[in-house]
């Protein structure tokens, strides 16, 4: 079977973005299970090693700007392509629909979004993938129709991640935090607002416990100039590490070793970064109200987003409780069973029978 994979709309958000390394494993995955060619589609802008792991052969095409650019890429490119290709499925990945396919089609939605051209999607497409039980019960619910072709692809953890030793743990502590025990914020997504919240919960938390603790920042920010300024002034600027651009082994590391991690804004991700710290077998404190808590089911503590006091409250909870910190890494263990690699190929497995039917 030959899959085309269009990939215009994954270039602005790059190899790192969640939605990116999704599509990217699936293929993978596809292609080592059930021997699956992939024909990658990119517009001309496209440059090779932009992407390192790409699943198969590229081909580009020249894209044209605006609406009518996107509507000509969709409709006569993709198309076209597909003809010429002999191809017998193809995937979307903006959540928008080609028109005149001859061959199935399997749409991916965006990323905490839509577009204007959706509902005709839907009614079009052999298949519609989405990525949490909410978003398909939205999308059901414009389109009663589309019920039984919208599928969710949940992500799995990094296969490489793994529970560090404590003699490893207690090096990292020792070239990191200065021997310390410390909490661990992801600033991915956060903006100046959210890290000072962060900063005003860690001052509650050290008021309140007197402890040692310290707390590490991983992850860049727009404004990072600007918090730096800040954190010069702050009470407990001594306790508070920020590495910056560090390589993503040392992120991993930092995480892994980390008394809790703090994820205060879920962003456009798909919760990869959950489902890495429960790998790791470390503690989460995840914001609430959106994919992270709909994920956990209780294997990681809430936050109310934009409520320092809300974070000062769990961050002393996992701290004086240690049986807390044992049931939630416990749990974490458990809920990774749901997203596990069997699973995802399985809903991989049910879109591409159709286009072998």
């Amino acid at each position: 079977m030959r899959i085309l994979l269009d990939c215009r709309r994954l270039r602005p958000a790059g190899p790192a973005a969640d939605k990116t390394r999704l599509l990217f494993s699936a293929a993978a995955m596809l292609s080592a299970e059930d021997g699956i060619e992939w024909l990658i589609l990119m517009d001309h802008r496209y440059r090779p090693g932009l992407f390192p792991e790409l699943p198969g052969q590229v081909i580009t095409r020249r894209s044209l700007p605006g609406r009518l650019g996107w509507r000509w890429w969709h409709d006569r490119v993709i198309r076209r392509l597909a003809r010429q290709q002999h191809i017998d499925m193809v995937w979307l990945t903006g959540g928008v629909a080609a028109r005149g396919m001859r061959v199935p089609f399997c749409v991916w939605m965006p990323v905490g979004g839509g577009d204007a051209r959706l509902k005709p999607g839907l009614e079009r497409a052999a298949a519609v993938i989405c990525y949490s039980e909410r978003e398909r019960d939205r999308l059901e619910g414009m389109m009663p129709a589309a019920e039984g072709k919208i599928h969710v692809l949940t992500p799995v953890a990094d296969e490489s991640i793994g529970v560090i030793p404590e003699i490893e743990k207690e090096k990292i502590k020792a070239e990191k935090a200065k021997g310390r025990e410390y909490f661990l914020a992801d600033l991915t997504g956060c903006g100046e607002g959210e890290v000072m919240n962060i900063l005003k919960a860690f001052s509650l938390f050290k008021k309140r416990q007197q402890s040692q603790m310290r707390l590490v920042f991983t992850g860049t920010i727009r404004a990072a100039k600007r918090m730096e300024e800040r954190l010069k002034t702050y009470k407990y600027r001594q306790d508070v590490d920020w590495p910056g651009d560090a390589p993503d082994s040392e992120k991993l590391a930092l995480a892994g070793a980390a008394y809790a991690v703090v994820l205060p804004v879920e962003g456009n991700g798909l919760g990869v970064k959950l489902l890495d710290r429960w790998k790791a077998g470390v503690p989460v404190i995840a914001a609430g109200g959106g994919r992270l808590e709909e994920m956990a089911q209780g294997a990681a503590l809430g936050m109310a987003p934009g409520d320092p006091a809300s974070l000062a409250a769990q961050l002393m909870r996992i701290y004086k409780e240690e049986d807390l910190r044992q049931e939630l890494t416990r749990k974490g263990f458990e809920r990774l069973k749901v997203y596990s690699r069997e699973n995802f190929l399985g809903v991989l497995r049910v879109i591409t029978e159709i286009a072998a039917c």
